[in-house]
């Protein structure tokens, strides 16, 4: 598995899957945010993603507790209506009746966010597994 593309740009979801696929930790939390909005006059269509990797030591002999954030990561895309349109599209189909609690969506007119947390490796895999053409298409916005 690669994570960065030809150019060296790296490829935001494939890097935090690997990061998760080799971390030893015991609780390593995953919080992914996609925000489409549709009202900057510069950028009329365009894309925020933010990924958070955490892991928590618990250790109650040695009474310690500890929290580390592994990555954190914003990247920002400007995009054609087409392909604003196409995301959204995909968000909405693989999103909106999703009651886990993994899943949260708001909607307004101008933005569209969903924020997805795993708190362990096989919520990871799953969601993963699940929406993998989704990550997809969002890294290879970068190629």
């Amino acid at each position: 598995m690669t994570f960065m593309n030809a150019n060296a740009n790296m490829k935001q979801f494939q890097l935090i899957k690997f990061i998760n696929e080799n971390c030893d930790d015991d609780h390593v939390i995953s919080k992914i945010s996609i925000v489409l909005r549709r009202d900057k006059i510069e950028a009329p269509y365009y894309m925020v993603t933010k990924i958070r990797l955490s892991t928590c030591i618990d250790r109650p002999e040695n009474e310690l507790i500890h929290a580390m954030d592994i990555i954190n990561h914003a990247r920002r895309y400007n995009l054609t209506e087409n392909k604003y349109n196409e995301i959204k599209s995909m968000l909405i189909d693989e999103f909106d009746d999703d009651e886990s609690k993994q899943v949260k969506i708001s909607k307004k007119d101008e933005e569209l966010k969903i924020d997805l947390m795993t708190i362990n490796d096989e919520e990871f895999e799953n969601l993963f597994n699940t929406h993998q053409e989704l990550f997809d298409k969002i890294d290879n916005l970068i190629d």
